[in-house]
């Protein structure tokens, strides 16, 4: 190897040391802490629900946080956003380009006496480039990537509060639907006692023969709601499994929660929690420091920055090959560019406004949506004891209107009236309750973190 080559390869080892060390020094170091946090999410998938297993509210929570495509689209976001990290890191390092060509030359004329011959042509090169210094602007752009990323993370946490959320709303849905069914069932039944009472009276000559009637149409009207109300309760089923992610989960009955449960957060306290829990709050604010951090960028766009580069070629046919090497430092300085950086800056700073507002149109519809939410937890609290008392009512005047019949002294329609009423009551008292639960999510998921409120 000769003087010229040792010399070379020296200096091509000084650039691409001086680049290496350049991007490990911007390496902030721990470049696996996010991967292994995502890594945690990936929980194994829940496929083990077994035909007619009751499932409690956590264990449905559970298995859709497992089993929701979204979550794992909102994964798949955060992952394309740590590429373009690295993307951006990538202009820290040296880049290097190597090349080769094989050519069959053959001249196009020949001098008087000369002897014309083609002949092969060989060219093999590599270069070499670093960016030693641009005044921060590779730097700026791998911040807004590193921020773009946070801002995927807390997507997902939203996406996540958001499935907790449809799964919690289908599930009380499915729950009220079994609830109703109870009360349609219990209606048959009445209804079917009170068709055997009547017709006991009929054949004994105590009661009329519209009294049998009466008490058949009353049965096949209650059996008619009773089939409309177990259509409900499947359709509930089916929406709750997509909640779940899990669409051909086999048949499976859910836990009874539906009771009153105080909810004891108040709306101050609520408010605050909000404003630091709410991961598209959070993603919306990360976004506006990004473009904030675009702003600055755009801000260098005139700025000069200075390269190093080595290359090396190798050129000539079969018989000699001629070698050439160059090495230097470039300063490159943009002079004018049609005024493309000023609108640059100017795009950025109105992305940056426009997230700003963003921001606190946010901030006061979470404002909204909690007062809006306690004042509906309020009335349903309310409308609880009211309900429970209607029902107790309803119960005593059904007992009475029974015995009377039973007596003698009452009509069929005194017993219809009274169980309509009872189940009117009944009904009341399960939506109630049913609102109460559905207020309280609402508050859970204006909130944030909506997985960590036990129901």
């Amino acid at each position: 190897m000769t003087k010229q080559m040792r010399a070379l390869v020296c200096l091509v080892t000084m650039v691409l040391g001086a680049g290496l060390s350049l991007a490990w020094a911007n390496e902030p170091g721990a470049t696996t802490s996010a991967s292994s946090q995502e890594g945690e999410m990936a929980a194994p998938a829940a496929d083990t629900i077994r035909p007619g297993e009751k499932l409690n509210l956590s264990q449905v929570v559970e298995i859709a946080r497992q089993r929701q495509p979204s979550i794992a689209a909102a994964q798949g976001a955060i992952n394309a956003n740590q590429s373009k990290v690295g993307q951006a890191k990538a202009q820290y390092y040296p880049q290097a380009d190597a090349s080769a060509s094989f050519n069959r030359v053959s001249p196009g004329g020949t001098a008087l006496g000369a002897v014309s011959r083609s002949h092969d042509q060989y060219t093999a090169g590599m270069t070499v480039t670093q960016r030693l210094y641009d005044f921060g602007k590779v730097a700026a752009q791998v911040e807004i990537q590193k921020t773009t990323l946070d801002s995927a993370r807390s997507n997902l946490a939203s996406t996540l509060d958001q499935v907790v959320f449809n799964v919690k709303l289908a599930y009380y849905d499915m729950l009220k639907a079994a609830k109703n069914i109870e009360v349609a069932s219990e209606t048959v039944k009445q209804f079917g006692q009170h068709l055997e009472q009547a017709k006991g009276f009929f054949e004994a000559g105590l009661k009329p023969k519209y009294d049998v009637t009466k008490a058949e149409v009353d049965l096949s009207n209650a059996r008619l709601n009773l089939i409309s109300i177990k259509k409900g309760l499947g359709l509930a089923r089916v929406v709750l499994k997509n909640a779940m992610g899990f669409p051909e989960a086999p048949e499976f009955e859910i836990v009874d929660n539906l009771r009153f449960s105080p909810f004891l957060v108040p709306l101050d306290k609520a408010l605050v929690l909000a404003f630091d829990n709410r991961p598209d709050l959070k993603s919306l604010l990360l976004k506006r420091r990004a473009a904030e951090q675009s702003v600055e960028l755009a801000r260098k766009g005139d700025s000069p920055y200075v390269s190093g580069n080595a290359s090396t070629t190798y050129t000539g046919d079969t018989l000699s090959m001629d070698s050439g090497w160059s090495v230097g430092v470039a300063l490159s300085v943009p002079i004018f560019n049609g005024y493309q950086t000023k609108y640059q800056i100017s795009e950025a700073q109105a992305n940056a406004d426009i997230l700003a507002a963003q921001e606190t149109t946010l901030r006061q519809t979470i404002q909204k949506d909690l007062q809006q939410g306690y004042l509906n937890l309020q009335e349903a609290e309310e409308r609880i004891a009211t309900t429970k008392l209607a029902v107790q009512q309803a119960e005593e005047n059904f007992e009475i209107a029974s015995g009377r019949y039973e007596a003698g002294v009452g009509a069929p329609v005194e017993i219809t009236d009274a169980y309509v009423l009872l189940v009117n009551a009944r009904t009341n008292q399960i939506q109630v309750l049913y609102d109460y639960r559905i207020s309280q999510t609402l508050i859970e998921q204006t909130i944030g973190d909506s997985a960590n409120f036990e129901n």
